[in-house]
């Protein structure tokens, strides 16, 4: 069993808001500020991360990006059917039959790597919706790992129901979801509450998703969440130990006065504080760094 805590802070990068459906920042220009903003806090508290980003930004954002890579964030894809193209699809992925989810993530895959000029290898999907077929379309295509669902998410109306599923870093089931299985592909899910508490009218586990603070949630509920996360991983004995903090490119990172930019170098912080108090050593890493990690063990 390692001593080590990986942990992977991720953002969801997505349209503007009036190209996207499921909700975008509301300009370009928002959306860069967010990005860039989130990429310096981590690097001031010796951070890095993953953003799961959907085609059209990744075009859209093609510099800026590649120069975040250079300092070690993942580039990974992010999809969200009803965002993708001029808006054809209108369901959300988990509704798809697996032969249509093929045809779609391939043709956005192909998007996203001619517009980074990269191979896509880490997997988001949006709303966290997928269905018993995903995972192995995913492998089919090429991507490797993701981070793809909060444990407990029971919103059918995204296909997005993950009562029951396993909470931790594991290989995925060719045919279940919810389970481990022996497949290459390896899933990182968003972390979400061991104890259960319930968000968004019930329909979903807190989680440690920065820009819940000043709705439902307040600052050292995450603080307190963080702890949990840890103590229910090292008393479970889990091989791998993950925690996976999440946030979307809508909010100005870069404004130091913002408070959700304060909430983020908070937590930030406290995670270097936690580690060391439960005997861990803190691994800033991506999701395709915690692949590796797993694998070599």
């Amino acid at each position: 069993m390692s001593d080590e805590l990986y942990l992977v802070f991720t953002m969801d990068c997505e349209r503007i808001a009036r190209f996207s459906p499921p909700g975008g920042p509301q300009d370009w220009n928002i959306s860069e500020r967010a990005i860039r903003g989130f990429a310096e806090t981590l690097l001031e508290n010796n951070l890095i991360g993953t953003f799961f980003i959907v085609p059209e930004t990744a075009q859209r954002h093609r510099e800026l990006f590649l120069e975040l890579e250079k300092e070690g964030f993942e580039l990974g894809m992010h999809y969200h059917a009803q965002a993708f193209l001029d808006g054809r699809y209108k369901k959300y992925l988990g509704e798809y039959s697996s032969e249509e989810q093929y045809e779609q993530l391939e043709a956005a895959k192909d998007y996203w790597e001619k517009a980074l000029e990269r191979s896509a290898e880490s997997f988001r999907a949006g709303n966290c919706s997928a269905s018993d077929d995903t995972f192995r379309v995913l492998k089919e295509l090429g991507f490797r790992q993701g981070s793809t669902y909060i444990p407990d998410r029971n919103i059918p109306k995204f296909a997005a129901v993950w009562v029951g599923a396993y909470p931790y870093a594991h290989h995925t089931h060719s045919s279940n979801r919810l389970i481990p299985g022996d497949m290459e592909y390896f899933e990182v899910p968003i972390t979400a509450d061991p104890e259960r508490s319930r968000v968004w009218g019930g329909k979903d586990t807190l989680q440690l998703r920065i820009e819940q603070v000043g709705k439902e949630v307040n600052p050292q509920q995450h603080l307190d969440l963080i702890d949990r996360i840890i103590r229910d991983q090292v008393g479970e004995g889990i091989p791998i130990k993950t925690i996976v903090p999440v946030t979307h490119n809508f909010f100005d990172y870069s404004d130091r006065e913002n408070p959700l930019q304060r909430h983020l170098a908070r937590v930030a912080k406290y995670f270097w504080e936690a580690a060391e108090r439960f005997g861990l050593k803190l691994m800033p890493a991506t999701i395709k760094q915690i692949h590796q990690a797993a694998d070599a063990l």
